[in-house]
């Protein structure tokens, strides 16, 4: 059983970094950056959809309203979600934080931490913006 799980973890992230290579390359190609976050929401946010707390909920589709229609969002993971941000610069990047946190607010998620990473500032590969964006989750 612990294999089996360790087996799904590890697909699960491979998943992104071959997401974010891939926009590694089309950066490359066209010339641009681009950002990355990993959110983790706390243990006290609400699981699941609920009938008795409408809206208090974390929903992927209510993350997915709040960012651009060619933004990538991938989770939950447990209590964390990864996004893809094209084309976005640092300001971009810190317009969106803005936003997760401001929904998660005004939805009663509770507390919740946002690492960013910016290509090719903060990395050049896959690995590197993941461990950049991680290792600037704050609490």
């Amino acid at each position: 059983m612990f294999d089996l799980w360790n087996a799904i973890k590890k697909h699960r992230f491979e998943e992104e970094v071959k997401t974010i290579e891939e926009e590694i390359n089309r950066s490359k190609r066209y010339n641009y950056t681009f950002g990355i976050f990993v959110v983790d929401m706390s243990e006290r946010a609400p699981r699941g959809v609920s009938r008795l707390l409408p809206g208090r909920a974390i929903s992927f589709h209510l993350i997915r309203k709040y960012i651009r229609g060619y933004d990538k969002l991938f989770g939950p993971y447990f209590r964390r979600y990864y996004i893809i941000l094209p084309q976005s610069d640092r300001n971009g990047l810190n317009a969106v934080k803005q936003r997760i946190h401001w929904l998660a607010e005004e939805n009663g998620w509770g507390e919740l931490s946002i690492g960013e990473a910016l290509y090719d500032e903060d990395g050049k590969s896959a690995q590197a913006l993941l461990d950049k964006a991680i290792s600037r989750l704050s609490g």
